[in-house]
Formats: C-alpha cells, sequence, structure tokens
C-alpha cells in the first residue's frame, strides 16, 4: 500500500534569523516562523492536499509549525511527538555561525558530538520506512527540520547535496511503498 508522506520543515527561529546552528536546542518560532507555518498551510489548501495523520519532532519549533498549519486547515486532530525526525545533533557546533568553515568541519566529522552524515541519511530514511509502515496506505504531514529532510533527499537524489537550501516551510513529498521511497518534489 502506498503510503504519501509530506516532510514540512519549521517556520523560522530567531537563530535560524542569525545564522546560528541550532541543532536540539529547542529554540521557539518568531513571527516571521508562525507566518511561514501558516503559508504551508495556505498551499496544502491551494494544492487540495488532505492528509490523515500529523506527527511532528519534539521540539517546539516544529511542533508549533504542526500548530499553525492545522489552524489553516480546520484540523482538530493530535499531533503525535515523532522523535525519530528530531533535528541533527550539532555538538559543539551549536550555537555556532552558519558559514563554509563549519560545513567543512562537518563534512571532514571534526566536531564532537556531531550526528555524522551517514547516520543522519540512514535515520531519516528508517523514519520516512517507519511511517510508512506504521500508517499504511495513509497520508502523513509532517513537520520537521532541515537537516532530516536533507539527509533523505541526498540518500535518494544523486544531485542533491547539504548545499542545497530546504526553505523554513517548505513542503518535500516522498511516496513509500514496499519500503522504496521515491521523492515526488522538494522545497515547494
Amino acid at each position: 500500500m502506498k503510503t504519501i508522506i509530506c516532510l514540512i520543515r519549521h517556520g523560522q527561529t530567531d537563530w535560524n534569523k542569525e545564522l546560528l546552528i541550532q541543532g536540539t536546542i529547542d529554540n521557539p518560532l518568531n513571527d516571521t516562523g508562525r507566518k511561514q507555518a501558516q503559508e504551508a498551510g495556505q498551499r496544502i489548501l491551494q494544492r487540495g492536499l488532505t492528509f490523515d495523520v500529523y506527527l511532528s519532532s519534539p521540539l517546539s519549533r516544529a511542533y508549533d509549525t504542526m500548530e499553525e498549519i492545522k489552524k489553516v486547515l480546520g484540523v482538530k486532530s493530535n499531533t503525535i511527538s515523532f522523535p525519530k525526525v528530531i533535528e541533527r545533533e550539532f555538538g559543539e557546533l551549536e550555537g555556532k555561525k552558519v558559514c563554509t568553515e563549519n560545513y567543512k568541519l562537518m563534512d571532514d566529522g571534526l566536531v564532537k558530538g556531531l550526528e555524522l552524515l551517514p547516520d543522519l541519511q540512514q535515520r531519516s530514511i528508517n523514519a520516512l520506512k517507519e511511517i510508512a509502515n506504521t500508517y499504511p496506505g495513509k497520508k502523513v504531514l509532517v513537520t520537521t527540520h532541515s537537516q532530516v529532510i536533507k539527509g533523505a533527499l541526498s540518500f535518494l537524489l544523486s544531485d542533491f547535496d547539504f548545499k542545497c537550501v530546504v526553505s523554513n516551510g517548505s513542503l518535500n513529498i516522498f511516496e513509500v511503498e514496499n519500503d522504496v521511497i521515491i521523492p515526488i518534489e522538494y522545497n515547494k
């Protein structure tokens, strides 16, 4: 049975605005982030998309993004916390600037406490498979984080890497059937 999964990157936080690496630090949405979440909800409505299940990373920026989206959609069902889509652990880089030097340190695996790229990719893929196996044949909306989305896309698409931007509030749609994951569209 084919499961449709739409991963949405949470709305902006002040740390996003300041280009700081957040990782698992639980920063809240700012006003721009709430607006981005509402705009994501509007895009869902305009496209006529509907969902059966609503999952979120346990971090407040993702959870609150889902709550804003559900308000726009008029959805009353509960949001289920799904820790397997929590943001990447950046270890000692959390709170530091997003910059070429820090990306190089990550690429080289030279950061204490960093979730390494192959581990992130596998976690992202396993999360998609688990969602599909838990909710077969359903349409599932998931609010998550840039690195989780990039982990899945970089694993599945040869032309996608971590330099590609995944915008706040963007829709990233996958079809999953029999543990085969097909990216339908991303960064919409």
